[in-house]
């Protein structure tokens, strides 16, 4: 009984031998976190931008240490498809670029139209080399700089929005899986959060440098075109979704909105908005009574919806995502004239004066 044992253990330990022969140490791996696609229409040719972390200088290096250079790298190059661009990447490389950990890839807004946004569709359908767990973001900014941010903490990208690392950013992710029920199904639209960079925020040593911020929204239309909406310019996105904290201020008054919670309903071409949020006053000098405090703000959040169905109506687009929402919930509805939906709304606030 105990040769059975001692054989049956020396089996086990064989397979894992050879199971462990085609594994790569850490530092001959590459892992991508992010990848930028961007298409040259002079040129014909899709461009890839690859960040991934330096497993070489970092195998015993704590992320946290404010050293950006050696952190990560970039990596870009372009081809007439997808894989070709990857291809030449890879050949160049002088590790094996893993992709398994991908967290986000990133849309220029100059990508889209039918034959990029499939050639794309097909690229992921068909590759073994990354899991479909990623996230789809849209920018206006170079991919160049997009790449090359710093954050608060001095480190590069790998701890901002492009790689997973969302403290500090309030909004809703969408998908691979959202992008392709978007793509497919006519009328269904995906609202993709849009970064932008900005170097006017954050100095340090007296300089400025660059950032990246959530700044609208992005629709792909049902001829495979883009529609973005700017957050500057359309305040009232921020009250479309769920949040956590927003500070503003009315006239005299500085106010904080916590824990808003927005219920959309569509029913017989009625949109029901149930809304939910706290108040907090910031300041005392503004000579309001509590329910002043809560019908204006009330009033405030209203005039904001109010303009958003205005812009459904005008453009005829789901700007308030419901077709999303009944997709997460097994009601699918995408054949609704947005023109022709009257909104409803039900809102109740506290005030923590």
């Amino acid at each position: 009984m105990k040769k059975i044992t001692i054989f049956i253990l020396l089996i086990i330990f064989s397979s894992l031998l050879i199971s462990c022969k085609d594994n790569k140490e850490i530092h001959e791996v590459s892992f991508v976190s992010s990848v930028g696609i961007d298409y040259n229409i002079d040129t014909k040719e899709y461009q890839l931008f690859l960040y991934f972390i330096n497993t070489i200088n970092n195998v015993s290096v704590d992320y946290g240490l404010s050293e950006p250079d050696k952190l990560g790298f970039t990596a870009k190059a372009s081809g007439k498809t997808l894989t070709e661009a990857l291809i030449n990447i890879q050949t160049y490389s002088e590790t094996h670029l893993n992709l398994k950990h991908l967290e986000s890839i990133i849309f220029t807004e100059t990508f889209f139209n039918e034959e990029n946004v499939f050639e794309f569709y097909y690229f992921c359908r068909n590759s073994h080399l990354f899991f479909h767990t990623f996230e789809i973001l849209i920018t206006d900014s170079k991919l160049e700089d997009l790449y090359l941010v710093d954050n608060m903490t001095d480190s590069p990208s790998y701890y901002t929005i492009l790689t997973g690392k969302k403290a500090g950013f309030d909004y809703h992710q969408k998908m691979f899986l959202n992008f392709c029920s978007d793509i497919l199904t006519p009328n269904y639209y995906v609202m993709y959060p849009k970064i932008t960079i900005s170097d006017k925020i954050f100095q340090k040593d007296e300089k400025s440098y660059k950032t990246i911020g959530i700044t609208g929204y992005s629709i792909i239309k049902n001829d495979y075109s883009l529609s973005t909406y700017d957050s500057k310019a359309i305040t009232g996105l921020k009250f479309i979704e769920d949040f956590s904290i927003y500070t503003n201020s009315i006239d005299k008054l500085n106010f904080t909105i916590k824990n808003y919670r927005i219920d959309k309903v569509l029913k017989n071409n009625k949109l029901y908005l149930d809304i939910n949020y706290e108040i907090i006053v910031l300041n005392d000098n503004h000579n309001l009574t509590k329910n002043e405090i809560i019908n204006l703000i009330e009033e405030y959040i209203i005039t904001e919806l109010i303009n958003l169905n205005e812009i459904m109506k005008e453009d005829n687009i789901d700007i308030f995502n419901v077709d999303f929402m009944n997709e997460a919930r097994g009601k699918n509805k995408f054949d609704i004239n947005y023109q022709t939906v009257e909104i409803i709304y039900e809102i109740k606030a506290y005030c923590g004066k």
